[in-house]
């Protein structure tokens, strides 16, 4: 029986979507924390390494490989990682701005999202016993660390809870019979090119929402007075945030929801959102890989002016097939290429080639 090992000092918030997709195909008696095998990572003497990736062993009789998964917003890579692993599997792949010398291992993963996976007595042992085996010196200082754990727990959702097709809300049931319901809200982001770029298309998708007459909008994007933009965008800002469960359930019932590119042109955690809850996603495109092209029409509705993003809103608001032909599409392209076995089965694939 094959044993993973996983390295104590990775980001459990950004790791437990793919640790999930380890104990699928696995079983959970046969995944383990050690640092035994990851000394040659050196990660607390590289920067940002805590952010950048998550490293672990699959143990097979005597044969052991390195697995790297690179979940950075950036498209580059990690050189010690990459040197040390067999695959590097990475979100923010870009074939043209990720060094060549670094394509051979690389596979293409799509983007996932922050779960809830363990309960909180086994959260708190892990936090624990994961402190012990970095020798009480984690990349990252003590208390980043059980924030680290304790985050995922309250502020995060189980995956089966964007699985569930029918939410219950009250929501709907003040609208008139020729309204849609959109929700759509997101952190307003200091990143420049989140500035110049993907905070102003929110903006614009908010207000084109709002100008619909057919669309009942509620929404907005996060942010406190400090942040550069606030004067500008204080129309469409709110500062409390939403809970997790009724963020979930409002996107569920959103008839569309939008997509584009985030910090440092990213794969955002959202596009794993919308896919793992079925939506129709009108989305500007896409800057980096994807283990397979999202097809405009088929699984996603690709926009790239203000024009084709109020045409797309319209087409969403009054063709109920066209919806539900990209709600199924997205259904099945999670399914595929997204969900968390998924993934890791396809590690494992590029293991085999």
């Amino acid at each position: 029986m094959r044993k993973i090992i996983i390295d104590p000092s990775t980001k459990i918030t950004y790791s437990l979507f793919y640790i999930k997709g380890l104990e699928d195909i696995f079983g959970k008696k046969n995944i383990s924390f050690s640092s035994k095998y990851f000394k040659e990572l050196k990660r607390k003497t590289e920067s940002h390494s805590y952010d950048h990736y998550m490293a672990f062993v699959i143990i097979d009789g005597a044969v052991i490989k390195n697995i790297v998964i690179d979940f950075r917003d950036k498209v580059s890579v990690k050189e010690s990682a990459y040197i040390w692993c067999d695959v590097y599997a990475k979100i923010n792949f870009n074939k043209i701005l990720t060094e060549g010398r670094f394509h051979q291992k690389i596979i293409s993963i799509s983007p996932g999202f922050g779960i809830k996976r363990w309960s909180l007595l086994k959260t708190i042992f892990l936090c624990s016993t994961n402190f012990l085996k970095c020798n009480f010196s984690p990349i990252v200082p003590l208390k980043v660390h059980i924030i680290d754990y304790l985050l995922p727990y309250y502020r995060r959702s189980k995956i089966e809870d964007y699985y569930n097709i029918n939410p219950t809300s009250n929501n709907l049931q003040n609208l008139k019979n020729d309204k849609k319901y959109v929700f759509f809200i997101s952190t307003l982001w200091d990143h420049k090119n989140c500035i110049v770029g993907t905070n102003i298309l929110r903006k614009k998708y908010i207000e084109f929402c709002k100008l619909n007459k057919h669309i009942e909008f509620e929404g907005g994007l996060f942010a406190n007075s400090s942040h550069p933009q606030y004067a500008e965008l204080k129309n469409i800002i709110f500062s409390t945030k939403y809970p997790i469960e009724s963020y979930i359930e409002k996107t569920k019932l959103s008839s569309f929801v939008f997509n584009t590119p985030a910090v440092h042109n990213c794969h955002g955690w959202k596009l794993g959102e919308f896919l793992a809850m079925g939506k129709a996603i009108i989305s500007t495109p896409l800057s980096n890989e994807l283990p397979e092209k999202l097809v405009h029409g088929k699984n996603i509705h690709i926009v790239t002016n203000d024009s084709e993003l109020v045409e797309a809103i319209q087409l969403l608001t009054t063709n109920d097939n066209y919806r539900k032909q990209l709600e199924n599409g997205a259904k099945i392209y999670y399914s595929k290429y997204v969900e968390p076995q998924c993934v890791i089965k396809s590690i494992l694939e590029k293991l085999t080639n």
